[in-house]
């Protein structure tokens, strides 16, 4: 992972606006609209439910397998996820593959935008 960022982030960080499921417990799930997502985590854009700072979740992005991971942050109408183990190597091809994603620049946009 690059360490060298000039947020001192562990993973280069791709903007998006991609749909996923967010479980919170066993009875407790919902959809949430991802902002941004890397190696290392993703942000959720303004979600209706609230979210506190370390609570655990689980994400369910796209086909991928659950991605377990809990809230860094909350902000102004977002919320930092901190993923429990790095997404492998390769996720982000399979999106833009899966999905028409391209990285431009280091952000990754719907194709033909």
């Amino acid at each position: 992972m690059n360490t060298s960022d000039a947020n001192d982030r562990l993973a280069l960080r791709h903007d998006v606006l991609m749909h996923a499921r967010c479980r919170k417990s066993p009875w407790r799930i919902f959809d949430v609209e991802l902002g941004n997502i890397s190696a290392g985590g993703c942000s959720i854009l303004d979600s209706r439910e609230p979210f506190a700072v370390g609570e655990v979740l689980s994400l369910r992005i796209a086909h991928l397998k659950p991605v377990e991971g809990h809230v860094s942050w909350v902000g102004d109408g977002a919320v930092g996820v901190e993923f429990r183990r790095a997404l492998p190597p390769g996720v982000i091809r399979v999106l833009e593959a899966a999905y028409s994603l391209r990285v431009v620049q280091g952000q990754a946009r719907p194709a033909g935008t």
